[in-house]
């Protein structure tokens, strides 16, 4: 799976440094200030909403693992201007509508695994948010349907939750996608008409096809462990694909390439039964390949890679012939790919 930056991390703190978090944001470092039961935030709280005034959302504020606790959203109260804020990895919660109270959140996770509330998206204020994250609950029950009125939203990620999913194809600012966990029955049809997306990961759920999902803009694909999944459909159709990453896929046999003149970077690991290719060796622009205990035949392949071709990983989980593989890239003059 594709790596992002991570943040600087402080784990509860016992004062807050508010000269060194400054300092590592100037140097373009995010930060994250976390608390979980093993300490107690409130007394910190108004130190990092000062912080929070200046440093927008490149501070982070995460407030987690209350379990069995439950957590009492009133001590958002004291952080009025936190502008990126995680409540997450929660039983239960209460005095969530404290959420509404903050005017200056752009950026939002929510987990609370017993989830009471939820029209939570009702709230007025998160119609600002620029990123939001709903986490898995017991029901996943939040109501999609307020989306519609969040104009900004550019980045959105859902485990679970589908009421209401197909609200998504009018948010006019969405690029960015994460499905976790969608069920096989709930359809996707509704990525086809999101008309400014440009990057979509499906992970975990089950359904066995995603031929049918169009989306001209998109320039990455992540497809992870999707149970029962037997197709991709033509990859042809995504014209604007930089980089495709599947993973974890033991039903697909084939992944069809076609004119994709822009694809620079290919991942394929764990698809036990894929033994095709179609299309791999008119890739104009390929500069990255890596597939890892897969049914390609590496013999076949080694003879028909693309000539733009720089970093190559191939790998069949056995040790003597991964090493004989990796001689042979080596003297070919393929550096190994970066994750």
């Amino acid at each position: 799976m594709t790596q992002t930056r991570q943040p600087q991390r402080i784990q509860n703190p016992e004062r807050i440094d508010a000269g060194a978090i400054r300092a590592a944001i100037a140097g373009g470092q995010e930060v994250l200030v976390q608390f979980n039961t093993l300490a107690e935030p409130a007394p910190l709280l108004a130190d990092l909403d000062a912080l929070a005034a200046t440093c927008g959302t490149a501070l982070t504020i995460r407030i987690y693992g209350y379990d069995p606790r439950v957590f009492d959203a009133r001590i958002l109260r004291a952080l009025p201007h936190v502008a990126s804020l995680s409540i997450d990895c929660h039983r239960q919660a209460i005095h969530l509508e404290a959420l509404g109270e903050l005017r200056h959140l752009k950026r939002l996770s929510l987990g609370v695994y017993e989830l009471a509330q939820g029209d939570i998206l009702q709230l007025e204020n998160l119609r600002a948010l620029e990123y939001l994250n709903l986490g898995e609950s017991a029901r996943n029950n939040i109501d999609l349907a307020p989306l519609r009125q969040y104009a900004h939203l550019a980045s959105l990620v859902i485990e679970g939750h589908s009421q209401h999913i197909e609200t998504l194809a009018s948010l006019p600012a969405l690029h960015e996608l994460s499905l976790y966990r969608i069920k096989n029955k709930v359809a996707l049809d509704f990525i086809s008409e999101m008309n400014r997306l440009d990057r979509l990961l499906l992970q975990l759920g089950g359904r066995e096809s995603i031929a049918d999902i169009e989306a001209p803009l998109l320039r990455k694909l992540e497809v992870i462990r999707v149970r029962g999944l037997e197709t991709l459909g033509d990859i042809g159709r995504f014209p604007l694909l930089q980089a495709l990453w599947v993973e974890d896929q033991i039903k697909l046999r084939q992944i069809a390439l076609g004119p994709n003149s822009v694809l620079e970077r290919l991942n394929l690991h764990t698809c036990k039964t894929l033994d095709s290719l179609p299309g791999l060796a008119t890739l104009p622009a390929l500069r990255q390949l890596s597939a890892s205990e897969t049914l390609l035949d590496v013999d076949a392949l080694l003879q028909d890679l693309p000539a733009s071709l720089t970093h190559v990983r191939l790998r069949t989980g056995k040790k003597t012939r991964d090493d004989a593989i990796a001689a042979q890239l080596a003297e070919r003059g393929y550096a190994t790919p970066r994750q």
